[in-house]
C-alpha cells in the first residue's frame, strides 16, 4: 500500500485519541507556530489533510517559583512615590525568579491530492502527496510584567495597600469590639457572631457593602440576638402568664373550697342551686385552664400540668419554680442588656460603610481586579527542529509523440526529505509568534501543469468502423529536482468573542475566539534552473474553541510568488491570490490565558 495511503489511515483511525488545536496554517498545510497541541485540518479547496500532535513534558522550576497573589503586592510605604518603587521591585523580584523549563515532542502526517482528498486511497489520481515529520523542542516560561501600566495599577491600590488597609482594619476593629460586648454580654451566640463578622472574608467592594447593610438591617431588628425561648418580650409575656395561671389556682382552689362548704350545708333545695352554679362555674374556670396550660409558651416549658382537682398544689408548685426561673431570666436579660446600646455597633457599620462608599479613596473592585489580571503575563518560548520524509506519486507526460498510452506516460514516485530549526513565541496572552528556517530534497511537481488527454482508436475489422476513445489527466512540463530553502514568518492573534464593557475575568473565561493569522514564506533553490527566488503571503481567520470536543474551521487567503519572479507573464496581485477553506476537528484543546 502506498505511503500517502497508510498516513490517511492512521489519521481518522487516531483522531479520535489526540489533543487538537492550532492556530492557522497555508495552503501546504504548514505553520511555523508550534504549540503543544494536536489537530486535525481538512484544507476543503486544496485537498490537504494534516494531522498534528505535539505534547509538553517534564515541565520544570529551573528557578523559584513564587506565585503571584493580592498579598504580595501589600508593601508598607508611606507615600505613593514610595509605594510606587517598592512596587516595582516586587514586580522585578517575580519576573526573575519565575521560570519554568520543559520539553515538546510530537509529529505531523499528511495527505493530499489534486483530484481531491476522497481520491486519496484511489489509484486514479492525477498525483498524490504525503508527509510524515518528527519534533523536538525545548520549552522555557517566564513572566513579563506590564510597567506601562504600574503607575495607573498603583494609584488604583495604593489607598488600600498601604495607608488604606490601616485605617479599614481601624475600621473593622472597632465592628469586632462592638460585636464582642454582645458576645460576651451572651445576647448573641458563637455562631451569630460569627455571622456578624462575616464581611471580613468578602473580596468584593461590593458585596462587602450589600454583606455590611444586612448586618445594620439584621442589628436593628435584633434578628437572632438570643433564641425564642430566652427573649425578652417573650420572657416577659410568660412570666406574665405564670403568674395569672398561678392566681387562677388559688381562685380555683377558693372556689373548691366554697364549693364543698355549700355541700355540707346543703338542706334546701336553694342551696342545690347555689351548687350547680357554683359546680357550672368550676367547670368553665377548668375548661380555661386546661386551655391556658395547652398555650404555645407554656406548653413548651414540658411542665407535665394537670387540670385535676387533686393536683392544684403540685400545679401550683411547678408552676412557682416555672415562674421564678423565668423571672431570673428576665432580671439577667435586662441587666446585660441595660450596659450595651445597639446604636455604638450601627455607629460602626455606618463608618466602615461611609469608607467602602468613598471612590475618591479605593478603586472600584472591577477596576482593581482588571489592572492585577493585565500586570503580568506569561511569555512562552520554544525552539524546536523538525525533521521528516517525502512522497509525490504521479503520472507524467514524456512528451515524446507517442501513440501508446503505455510508451507516452510514465507513474513518477519522487521521495525527498525536509529539515527545520524553528522559533514560536506566546506573549501578552493571546499574541503567537513562529520563526522557521528549512531545507529539503524536493521538485518543482506543484509547478507542472495538470493536462487531459484523448487516445482514439478506429477497429477497421467491422463495418461500419468502430471508434473507442480513451481520457486520462497527466502533468506535464519541465519536471525537476532540487534542494529547496524556506523562511517562513507566523503571526496569530486570538480575539475573544464577548459583549461590550464584559469584566477582564469573563473576557478571559469566554471559550470561543477568532484567530486572524498573517503569514510570509519566501523559497531559494539550489540545483535548479527552473525556479528562481520567490515570496508569498497569506491571511488566515479562524475560530479557535477552548472547549473540548469542538468542530471549528476557518479560511485563508493566499498570493504565491507575489513579485512575478517565476511567471512568464506578470499578474496584479489580486489575481494571484486564492482561497482555502478549512475544516477543524479539536479533541482537547489548550487554554491560551492559563497563567
Amino acid at each position: 500500500m502506498r505511503l500517502q495511503s497508510i498516513i490517511l489511515a492512521v489519521c481518522f483511525f487516531f483522531v479520535s485519541y489526540l489533543h487538537s488545536q492550532v492556530l492557522g496554517q497555508d495552503k501546504t498545510g504548514f505553520s511555523s507556530i508550534v504549540q503543544p497541541s494536536s489537530t486535525f485540518n481538512l484544507d476543503l479547496t486544496d485537498k490537504v489533510a494534516t494531522l498534528n500532535y505535539y505534547e509538553e513534558a517534564r515541565l520544570r522550576d529551573f528557578k523559584q517559583d513564587k506565585s503571584q497573589s493580592n498579598e504580595e503586592c501589600n508593601v508598607t510605604s508611606t507615600t505613593e512615590k514610595e509605594y510606587i518603587d517598592k512596587l516595582t521591585d516586587a514586580w522585578k523580584e517575580q519576573a526573575g525568579v519565575y521560570r519554568k523549563l520543559g520539553l515538546v515532542y510530537g509529529g505531523e502526517l499528511k495527505g493530499s491530492s489534486s483530484d481531491g482528498v476522497s481520491l486519496l486511497v484511489k489509484d486514479e489520481q492525477v498525483m498524490t502527496g504525503s508527509s510524515i515529520s518528527l519534533l523536538a523542542g525545548l520549552r522555557w516560561y517566564k513572566r513579563v510584567y506590564n510597567f506601562k501600566d504600574l503607575g495607573r495599577y498603583a494609584k488604583a491600590t495604593y489607598w488600600k495597600n498601604t495607608l488604606g488597609s490601616a485605617d479599614e482594619k481601624t475600621l473593622i476593629a472597632d465592628i469586632e469590639k462592638e460585636v464582642q460586648k454582645l458576645a460576651d454580654a451572651q445576647i448573641i451566640t458563637a455562631s451569630k457572631k460569627d455571622e456578624l463578622l462575616l464581611f471580613r472574608s468578602v473580596k468584593s467592594r461590593e458585596d462587602k457593602l450589600e454583606s455590611i447593610n444586612s448586618k445594620i438591617k439584621s442589628v436593628l431588628d435584633e434578628k437572632g440576638f438570643i433564641s425564642s425561648f430566652n427573649d425578652k418580650n417573650k420572657l416577659e409575656d410568660l412570666v406574665t402568664n405564670l403568674e395569672k395561671l398561678i392566681d387562677d389556682i388559688s381562685s380555683y382552689e377558693e372556689d373548691v373550697k366554697n364549693y364543698e362548704d355549700l355541700k355540707k350545708l346543703a338542706r334546701s333545695s336553694s342551696n342545690d342551686v347555689e351548687i350547680n352554679k357554683m359546680l357550672d362555674k368550676m367547670n368553665g374556670n377548668l375548661k380555661n385552664f386546661q386551655t391556658a396550660i395547652d398555650a404555645v409558651d407554656i406548653k413548651a416549658l414540658k411542665l407535665s400540668l394537670e387540670a385535676s382537682n387533686t393536683k392544684w398544689s403540685t400545679n401550683k408548685e411547678k408552676l412557682d419554680k416555672a415562674r421564678e426561673a423565668a423571672s431570673y431570666n428576665v432580671y439577667k436579660f435586662n441587666t446585660r442588656a441595660g450596659s450595651y446600646s445597639s446604636e455604638a455597633l450601627i455607629a460602626s457599620y455606618r463608618k466602615y460603610k461611609e469608607f467602602l462608599e468613598d471612590k475618591s479613596k479605593i478603586a472600584s473592585e472591577k477596576e482593581t481586579e482588571n489592572l492585577r489580571l493585565n500586570t503580568y503575563s506569561i511569555q512562552r518560548n520554544l525552539l524546536y527542529i523538525r525533521a521528516g520524509f517525502t512522497n509525490n506519486a504521479f503520472k507524467y507526460d514524456l512528451a515524446n509523440d507517442s501513440t501508446s498510452i503505455d510508451d507516452r506516460f510514465v507513474d513518477k514516485n519522487i521521495q525527498g526529505y525536509r529539515l527545520e530549526l524553528g522559533y514560536t513565541r506566546q506573549f501578552k496572552r493571546y499574541n503567537f509568534l513562529g520563526l522557521n528556517f528549512s531545507l529539503g530534497r524536493t521538485s518543482n511537481v506543484e509547478q507542472l501543469t495538470t493536462t487531459t488527454y484523448k487516445f482514439e482508436k478506429t477497429d477497421t475489422t467491422v463495418v461500419p468502423n468502430i471508434k473507442t476513445a480513451t481520457e486520462m489527466k497527466a502533468l506535464s512540463g519541465v519536471f525537476d529536482t532540487f534542494i529547496k530553502y524556506g523562511l517562513s514568518f507566523d503571526y496569530a492573534y486570538l480575539i475573544p468573542f464577548h459583549k461590550r464593557n464584559l469584566p477582564e475575568e469573563q473576557i478571559k473565561s469566554n471559550k470561543l475566539l477568532l484567530s486572524v493569522n498573517p503569514f510570509v514564506r519566501h523559497n531559494f533553490y539550489s540545483k535548479t534552473e527552473t525556479l528562481k527566488p520567490n515570496t508569498s503571503a497569506g491571511l488566515g481567520l479562524y475560530s479557535f474553541n477552548k472547549e473540548n470536543g469542538s468542530i471549528a474551521g476557518g479560511l485563508f487567503i493566499q498570493a504565491d510568488d507575489i513579485f512575478n519572479v517565476n511567471r512568464e507573464e506578470a499578474v496584479n496581485f489580486t489575481k494571484q491570490i486564492s482561497v482555502g477553506v478549512i475544516f477543524k476537528v479539536a479533541i482537547k484543546s489548550f487554554n491560551p490565558a492559563a497563567k
